[in-house]
């Protein structure tokens, strides 16, 4: 298969607050790609890896905020993704003045630097991804991505991620032919709103059947609003396509 550019994960990292006295390093963990109908050139989203609310002391958990974190630099800005039970410390140590739902999704003017240049990468077919899983890796061990390309709302978008789990048919028992990768956290957008979800692609014989979204959103449970993943969005497109890569 041909040689293609694609983002490099492997090598990528952001850092966060450039311009401040504190800067943060991590890993990019997915780049989500999107061309408009209007538009030639492709607009890219990068997404950080996780973490918890720290300090930076010597009592880095000595803050008051109990809540997960990522950032998002992204074609329409920069955001700060919280969630938890607690989000605390964000906006004021008082949790009555806190507004958790801004806390969760807060549009941010903190400079994001984004180190993720093209690389040509390797395209590895159904059948040779396949092959790797159901013989061990007995060839060497390379660890495996997934482009997953699809059309929603007139935009076509293009998800670059790792797959962290592939479910495979076991070599002499199965009768079916498929491979199942899944993903998280990823990058998903719908309606001008990002979003941290999982994704899930089907492939059977060697045809993409389903992608499918695992979206966090707000969730009521009694009196309290939190955020939960508790959305499936399916993705409607004939042409939509999962492909296996390395680098």
């Amino acid at each position: 298969m041909q040689d293609r550019l694609f983002p490099d994960l492997q090598n990528g990292f952001m850092m966060l607050h450039y311009d401040g006295l504190n800067r943060w390093h991590t890993g990019i963990e997915c780049v989500l790609a999107r061309t408009t109908g209007d538009q030639a050139e492709e607009e890219r989203a990068y997404l950080s890896h996780e973490c918890r609310a720290e300090r930076v002391e010597e009592d880095p958990y000595s803050h008051p905020g109990n809540y997960e974190y990522v950032a998002i630099s992204t074609w329409a800005g920069n955001y700060a993704l919280r969630s938890g039970p607690s989000i605390v410390g964000v906006h004021s140590t008082d949790d009555r003045n806190t507004d958790r739902t801004v806390a969760s999704y807060e549009k941010i003017t903190m400079e994001i630097s984004i180190s993720c240049s093209d690389r040509t990468v390797r395209r590895v077919s159904f059948d040779d991804a396949k092959h790797m899983l159901q013989t061990d890796f007995q060839d060497g061990y390379e660890k495996l991505y997934m482009a997953i390309s699809f059309r929603q709302s007139g935009d076509m978008y293009t998800l670059y991620a790792p797959c962290r789990y592939i479910n495979f048919p076991h070599p002499t028992k199965a009768q079916r032919s498929y491979l199942q990768p899944i993903s998280g956290y990823v990058l998903y957008e719908k309606d001008g709103r990002f979003h941290i979800a999982y994704v899930v692609s089907y492939i059977g014989d060697g045809k993409t059947r389903s992608v499918q979204f695992k979206v966090r959103d707000e969730i009521s449970i009694g009196e309290f609003t939190t955020h939960e993943f508790c959305k499936v969005e399916r993705i409607d497109d004939d042409q939509m396509q999962c492909e296996f890569f390395a680098y």
